[in-house]
This record gives C-alpha cells, sequence and structure tokens, in this order.
C-alpha cells in the first residue's frame, strides 16, 4: 500500500461519518491535499455525468444524481439525454443491486482514443467489483492508485460496445481507485 492510500484509508471513518451528517451535495471529482477523491452519495444508485479531459487530467464530474429507486423520475431524467459510457458494480455481478452509472452529455460522445479518466468519489474508492462499458469504450484500465497511478489491470474488446466483467478478479476487487476508458 503506498503512503498516499494509507493517509486516506486512516481518515477514511471520519469522511464517511461526515458526509452521512451532510444532507445534500454532490461529488465534485476534486482531490484533496494526499490526493483522494472527495465526494458522498445519498442513495444506492447514481447517474455521474463527466466531460472530456483536458491535457490527460481527469474527466470533470458535471453532475450526480443518486437515487434509493433506479425508477424513481429524478434518476431516470438524469440519465435519459445523455450517452452511457460504464456501469460500475459493488458487489460482483450487481448482485444484490447496487451501482453507479457513468454518463456524459451527447455533446461529448462515445468514447474516442483519448477516452475517460475517472476517480471514483470516496464512497466508491476501493469498492468497484465489476463494470460494464458502453458506447464504443472497447479499452478499461482500472488502477489501484490515483491518477492512473499504482498495480493495474487492463481488458479489450473490439466488439460490440466493449468489455463486460461482471467481477474483475480477487487480484482488483475493492481496489480501484482511477479508470481509464477509451475507445
Amino acid at each position: 500500500m503506498n503512503a498516499r492510500k494509507g493517509a486516506v484509508l486512516a481518515r477514511r471513518p471520519v469522511a464517511m461519518i461526515a458526509s452521512a451528517l451532510l444532507i445534500t451535495g454532490i461529488s465534485t471529482g476534486a482531490a484533496t491535499a494526499a490526493g483522494a477523491p472527495e465526494g458522498k452519495r445519498d442513495g444506492k444508485f447514481c447517474v455521474v455525468e463527466v466531460g472530456k479531459s483536458v491535457d490527460g487530467g481527469l474527466s470533470p464530474v458535471k453532475s450526480q444524481t443518486c437515487s434509493n429507486d433506479p425508477n424513481s423520475s429524478a434518476f431516470t431524467a438524469a440519465a435519459a439525454p445523455d450517452v452511457l459510457l460504464m456501469e460500475w458494480f459493488w458487489n460482483a455481478y450487481n448482485s444484490p443491486p447496487n451501482l453507479t452509472r457513468i454518463i456524459v452529455s451527447a455533446e461529448e460522445g462515445p468514447c474516442d482514443s483519448s477516452g475517460y479518466r475517472l476517480q471514483p468519489n470516496l464512497i466508491w474508492d476501493n469498492e468497484i467489483s465489476g463494470f460494464y462499458t458502453y458506447s464504443n469504450c472497447h479499452r478499461v484500465t482500472i488502477y489501484d492508485g490515483y491518477n492512473r497511478d499504482g498495480d493495474s489491470q487492463y481488458w479489450y474488446d473490439g466488439t460490440g460496445d466493449g468489455p463486460n466483467v461482471g467481477y474483475v478478479g480477487a487480484r482488483m476487487n475493492d481496489r480501484t481507485s482511477s479508470l481509464w476508458i477509451r475507445y
């Protein structure tokens, strides 16, 4: 475990208690001084809208909508006009269901060779057990460090929308701190 991660994990229970006391808020994708993502989640199903990364940096988080009901009007409205890029699963094969959908606005479009560089918020950091990709996101690399650093695993599927990895495997399960998805 690197020093940054150790510092983040040591603060994690306090951060989770503090975020539980907040009533509203969205993940901005901002980083703390130690490099860990900030953020919270109000519900087990989330839609996170991201933009294109600039100069190889993280893709900016434009909005986040969460709900305990995936059929709620707010949740379905948040995802309706956008391009679905990826779904993260808290549990292998999303069973029982608990997921975040990563979307982009239609103007940003599907995956291209630059792709999207993602950093899960504090709730999802080191909790991803599986994922599905869509919209030409044929290549996925997950990293156990922030900003595409540390141990990594790569998947490629040149057919269909991209890799559907219901379970990332024992080596990377609950170790994802950043991702790069691309064509």
